[in-house]
C-alpha cells in the first residue's frame, strides 16, 4: 500500500526538514461546539489509555462532551473491535489502532474515517493544533494514499534492559555489541543459578516486534531488495539463530508462551538479568521497588561485524470509526488527547510523546533529569526515532498471518524441530504465499 504525506488545503504533515504552513491565529475556535454529546471510546490496555482514563474529566470540563471508555487487554480489544466494525455499529466512535499492523486491512474494509478533511477544516480544528509537530515517520505510518487514518499518541520500540548490579557482581562487562549478549548470558548462568539470564517474547504472534532488531543488526532483513521474503539470507539466519538460542538456552520455563506481560513481571520482580522489551513498559517496570536504581536501558546493541543498529520503532494512534455518527465530537477528543498540553501531562506516566516540541519541552526534560535511568530511556527513544524501522515482515496486507509465520520459525528452532536455515526456508515459502 503506497503511503505518502498528506497535503490538504493549508495543512501539510511534517517532513523531516519542513513544517506546515501556519494557520492564521484566531481566538474564534469554539471548544464547546459539540457540548452535550456523548462519545464511546475503546482502547487497548496500554500506559497511554490508563493515563487517559485519569485525564478525561478535563476533556469534558473543557468541551462539555461526555465520554464512555472501555479498556481491554489486546487480544480481547481486537476481538471486540472487529465485532463492532464488522457489524457497522454506530455505538463506537473512537478506537486505538496500530496502523503498521492492521492499517492496510482496516482501510480496505472501510473502518477508518478519513481525518484529512477534519484536519483541514478551520471550524473543526483548533488553529494551534500544529500537526506538523508530530514525528514525520510516525505520522507517515498513519497515512495511506492521502487518507489520514489516525493521529499519533506515542512512540515506542523494544529496548535492551539489563541488571547493572548483577553484571558488576559477576564481573561481566556491559554488552556493547549484539554478539556480546549470548556470552553475557552464559556467564550469568554459570555464575548465579538463582537468576534467569535472559527473557524476551516467545509467543508466536508477539515475537516479530522484538526479533526484528536481531535480524537487522546482524546484517539480515525479513525482506529482500526486490520485496521477497528474506529470512533465508545469511544475516537473517544468524539473527534467527541467536534469538531462538537465547530463549532455548537461557530463557525462563514456558518462554514460548510469554509476551510483554510475563517479560516485564520477570524483570520487575528481579528474577531475570537481561530482557529485550518495549520502551512503552518503562513506567510499569519503574513501579517495582529497586529497578530505578539497578537497571540499565538502551537500544539493542549494534552488530559487531555489521555495524548496523536498526531497531523496531512504532507508534500507536487513535482513529475515528467510519460508522460513527458523532465524528465532529470524536475529532474534538482526538485533538484534545493529542494536543501539546495533554501530551506534556502524559510524560509523567512514562508515555513517550510523538510531538517534537513536547519531547524537547521543559516538562519532559525536567522529568527525565530527575533520575539517570529516565535520561537513558529518553536518549534511547531519540535513537529509536533516528534509526528505527516499522518493517516487520515482507510486503503483504495479511500482516497478522505474516508475523505468525515469522514467530513460528523462531519457535521451531527453540523446540529443536528445525535448524535455523530449515526454519527460515520454510517461513520464506509460507510468507511468499501471503504476498
Amino acid at each position: 500500500m503506497k503511503r505518502r504525506e498528506l497535503i490538504g488545503g493549508a495543512l501539510s504533515i511534517a517532513t523531516a526538514a519542513g513544517t506546515a504552513p501556519a494557520r492564521a491565529q484566531t481566538s474564534a475556535f469554539d471548544w464547546r461546539r459539540q457540548d452535550g454529546q456523548t462519545i464511546n471510546l475503546m482502547f487497548n490496555n496500554h500506559p497511554w489509555s490508563q493515563a487517559m482514563r485519569e485525564l478525561v474529566a478535563e476533556f469534558t470540563a473543557r468541551t462539555g462532551i461526555r465520554t464512555r471508555i472501555e479498556i481491554f487487554n489486546e487480544e480481547q480489544f481486537r476481538a471486540r473491535l472487529t465485532t463492532f466494525m464488522q457489524g457497522r455499529s454506530a455505538d463506537l466512535d473512537v478506537f486505538m489502532t496500530l496502523a503498521s499492523r492492521e492499517g492496510p486491512v482496516f482501510r480496505r474494509a472501510g473502518w477508518y474515517a478519513d481525518l484529512a478533511p477534519l484536519l483541514a477544516d478551520p471550524a473543526l480544528t483548533a488553529p494551534d493544533y500544529d500537526a506538523a509537530d508530530f514525528s514525520a515517520s510516525i505520522q507517515g505510518a498513519n497515512t495511506f494514499e492521502g487518507q489520514v487514518v489516525a493521529v499519533p499518541i506515542n512512540q515506542e520500540g523494544p529496548l535492551f534492559y539489563w541488571r547493572k548490579d548483577v553484571f558488576e557482581r559477576l564481573g561481566i562487562a556491559e554488552p556493547r555489541f549484539l554478539e556480546d549478549i549470548p556470552a553475557a548470558a552464559a556467564a550469568i548462568k554459570a555464575g548465579d543459578t538463582s537468576i534467569i539470564p535472559w527473557s524476551a517474547r516467545g509467543l508466536r504472534t508477539a515475537i516479530p516486534y522484538a526479533f526484528i532488531g536481531f535480524v537487522n543488526n546482524l546484517g539480515g532483513s525479513v525482506v529482500t531488495a526486490d520485496g521477497k521474503p528474506g529470512l533465508s539470507q545469511p544475516g537473517s539466519i544468524r539473527g534467527l539463530e541467536m534469538y531462538a538460542n537465547l530463549l532455548k538456552d537461557y530463557g525462563p520455563p514456558g518462554a514460548l508462551n510469554h509476551t510483554f506481560t510475563q517479560v516485564i513481571e520477570l524483570l520487575g520482580s528481579g528474577r531475570v538479568a537481561m530482557v529485550h522489551e518495549s520502551s512503552n513498559e518503562f513506567a510499569n517496570i519503574m513501579r517495582f521497588p529497586g529497578r530505578a536504581n539497578d537497571l540499565g536501558v538502551k537500544v539493542l546493541p549494534p552488530g559487531r561485524e555489521s555495524g548496523i543498529s536498526k531497531p523496531a520503532a512504532i507508534g500507536w494512534g487513535i482513529s475515528i470509526s467510519s460508522h460513527s455518527r458523532r465524528q465532529p465530537a470524536a475529532w474534538t477528543f482526538l485533538q484534545w488527547a493529542t494536543s501539546k498540553d495533554t501530551q506534556a501531562k502524559l510524560v509523567s506516566a512514562g508515555v513517550a510523546p510523538p510531538r517534537a516540541s513536547v519531547f524537547r519541552g521543559p516538562a519532559f526534560e525536567a522529568w527525565a533529569a530527575e533520575q539517570p535511568i529516565r535520561r537513558a530511556w529518553a536518549d534511547a527513544l531519540v535513537q529509536l526515532g533516528r534509526e528505527g524501522t516499522g518493517v516487520f515482515q515482507p510486503p503483504t496486507d495479511r500482516i497478522p498471518e505474516a508475523r505468525e509465520k515469522i514467530g513460528d520459525a523462531v519457535q521451531q528452532v527453540v523446540l529443536g524441530r528445525a535448524t535455523p536455515a530449515e526454519a527460515a526456508r520454510t517461513a520464506d515459502a509460507e510468507l511468499a504465499k501471503l504476498q
